[in-house]
């Protein structure tokens, strides 16, 4: 063999060799970003830090058509709009009447029902999977949904935007990364109240869902508060309630993050504040637990009955001397209400309606009468135009909505 053609080989073999390394090379990292390739779902949703922001859903399914709930009752008074666990709901009146929009606990999908129609349509296909809770706001467009990381101790938070596009797979979901483990998150219209736990204290702030904005209006060592945002001026802190505990509630300006402590040293205290932060429904526990209204201009207070957890109450905005409670079939006694939030206690409820400047109340539905199932009532909230009523079953997070004009 010459000199000459052995190099040529040579050669040959070499060049092979390393286009070869270059095709494998390219193979592995096309493999790295496919499904089960061992990344987390939720770092594939979420793989941003800080306020950045993912327009494309990590999981695009086929269409499918929507779970037929109550397609031919959907006119009952009592009507059952999601048989899957949800992990919360938001509503809105338009022209043609009352929308829910809410979003399920297990795939995080995004679903919409008309209230005046059979129609249910899912907006989103975006996967999030193990939602346990979710705020809406920002006139049904955005949410604040919360969920554990894998270690089942880290909480992650998102405020998520919902951008409707005009195809057969519904919407598109945006993203945005709250810091961890925050401890409590409100909303009100566009804004978000979210409590962060520190070192030694809780430090409140509000922010836009997208998290631009934010600006800090609480800096307090008490770290157990439950927080509602009342209005654009003031949102509410209360102690976390149990019923040998005295607790405390505070209002915080917005604005100018000035504290005012309307209510302190109750036992056991759970509130409920109105829209205009004048009436404050709250819970005492000392003894027997009684409910009040507290008037926060006249600094009075007045008895309410049938007594309930105000958690399971919403106020009117159109007369703003009544409220709609479930009230449980039994009595309440000092430790219903711990029991309840650690889940040792299931109730079953009946709808009320409550009129503080008449001093009268009156059942309004039976639940278990109308529906057949027993009903714990969480999260009430009400359409704008009040005809409607929606809750969630603590039971089995199911959603409901009642007709309160029939």
């Amino acid at each position: 063999m010459s000199k000459k053609l052995f190099i040529i080989i040579i050669s040959v073999v070499l060049a092979f060799f390393l286009i070869s390394l270059i095709g494998y090379y390219f193979i592995l990292q096309s493999n790295q970003g496919e499904p089960g390739s061992g990344s987390s779902i939720f770092q594939n949703f979420f793989p941003f830090g800080g306020n950045a922001s993912v327009e494309t859903p990590i999981v695009e399914e086929p269409p499918v058509t929507p779970p037929t709930i109550n397609i031919t009752n959907y006119t009952q008074k009592l009507r059952k709009l999601s048989t899957e666990p949800v992990a919360g709901a938001g509503v809105l009146d338009v022209k043609a009447g009352t929308i829910v929009r809410y979003i399920e606990r297990a795939t995080g999908h995004i679903f919409e029902t008309e209230l005046f129609s059979p129609n249910q349509n899912r907006i989103s296909n975006t996967t999030i999977p193990f939602v346990y809770d979710a705020v809406w706001g920002n006139k049904n467009n955005s949410l604040v949904a919360r969920y554990l990381k894998d270690d089942n101790q880290t909480i992650d938070t998102y405020g998520l935007l919902i951008k409707e596009v005009a195809t057969s797979t519904g919407g598109v979901v945006s993203a945005i990364k709250f810091p961890e483990n925050l401890s409590d998150v409100s909303v009100f219209g566009s804004s978000v109240f979210s409590l962060e736990q520190k070192a030694g204290s809780s430090v409140g702030y509000v922010s836009n869902f997208d998290g631009s904005k934010r600006v800090q209006i609480w800096n307090s060592p008490i770290k157990e508060l439950l927080s509602q945002y009342v209005n654009t001026k003031t949102v509410a802190l209360t102690t976390k309630p149990h019923q040998e505990v005295k607790g405390f509630l505070f209002f915080v300006d917005t604005g100018n993050a000035q504290i005012k402590t309307i209510l302190g040293n109750i036992l056991g205290l759970s509130t409920l504040v109105n829209d205009l932060a004048t009436q404050v429904l709250y819970l005492d526990q000392e003894d027997t637990p009684k409910m009040f209204v507290f008037d926060t201009k006249n600094k009075s207070s007045v008895t309410v009955t049938p007594t309930t957890f105000p958690e399971k109450c919403v106020w009117s905005k159109k007369d703003r001397n009544v409220f709609y409670c479930a009230v449980p079939e039994r009595l309440v006694d000092r430790e219903s209400l711990t029991s309840w939030y650690r889940g040792s206690l299931s109730l079953a409820d009946n709808l009320w309606k409550y009129d503080v400047k008449n001093n009268t109340s009156s059942m309004i539905k039976g639940l278990f009468t109308e529906s057949g199932e027993q009903i714990d009532v969480i999260k009430p909230i009400l359409s704008e135009n009040e005809q409607y009523l929606i809750f969630i079953n603590k039971r089995d997070n199911s959603l409901w909505s009642l007709d309160l004009t029939k």
